[in-house]
């Protein structure tokens, strides 16, 4: 089921499930924001716009951000790999946490485990699940005083989360996307949360990774929640 935000919601069929595909490749420097650009609107399509990675002891946390460009509110899996220098595969894993709605920018992270080798990239492919036309595309939850909190083995980012649904969402989703002072995707962590319609709620990620000056939190429906 497709959560919309408006009362009693809607569902997409079987039928709807398509094979729409994107990849891109970390690092990358660009500037993210949860606000989609009129080019990127009329470009269309599903694009992985960035991916990254940061290593954590035998871990590596996996980093995407991924923009809607179309009209659709879609179920999304994104399944990542890891790499070395010489392109061996190192790990792989995949998540289906995220919902983006029409032109939205979402984010999603995980942990992906490596047994030996040295990680040189991530790449990363996002596939539509379920989709349909968003009706109710201003629906949204935004994210202010976010603000990163260095630990060696604590760190976290905090902020508060608005939601403009007209009803309680319950298992809301919200990824933290951290970066080094050049602005590369070094970690990140992913949480998820319970907002009252129209209301604002404190939400707190705990993130992995190195290098991390600064972090990013893209709250969004996910594949769990629901509406009261």
């Amino acid at each position: 089921m497709l959560l919309t935000g408006c009362s009693g919601g809607s569902t997409a069929s079987s039928g709807d499930v398509q094979a729409d595909q994107a990849t891109a490749t970390a690092p990358s420097s660009a500037t993210p924001s949860t606000q989609t650009s009129a080019s990127a609107k009329a470009a269309g399509g599903l694009k992985v716009t960035e991916v990254g990675f940061g290593k954590s002891g035998d871990y590596v946390t996996a980093v995407a951000v991924i923009l809607n460009g179309t009209d659709q509110i879609s179920s999304l899996q994104v399944s990542f790999a890891a790499y070395d220098a010489a392109g061996e595969v190192l790990g792989q894993q995949e998540t289906s946490a995220p919902i983006a709605r029409a032109g939205a920018t979402v984010a999603t992270t995980t942990p992906i485990e490596i047994k030996s080798g040295k990680v040189s990239k991530v790449k990363a492919e996002v596939n539509v699940l379920q989709k349909q036309k968003d009706e109710h595309p201003s629906s949204a939850f935004v994210a202010s005083g976010v603000k990163y909190r260095p630990g060696e083995y604590d760190a976290s980012v905090t902020g508060k989360v608005t939601s403009k649904y007209d009803q309680d969402v319950k298992d809301a989703y919200v990824a933290a996307v951290c970066r080094s002072a050049a602005g590369k995707i070094v970690g990140g962590g992913e949480d998820y949360y319970t907002v009252k319609a129209g209301g604002s709620t404190a939400v707190q990620v705990s993130v992995s990774g190195a290098g991390m000056k600064s972090c990013q939190l893209y709250p969004t429906l996910g594949g769990a929640s629901s509406a009261r």
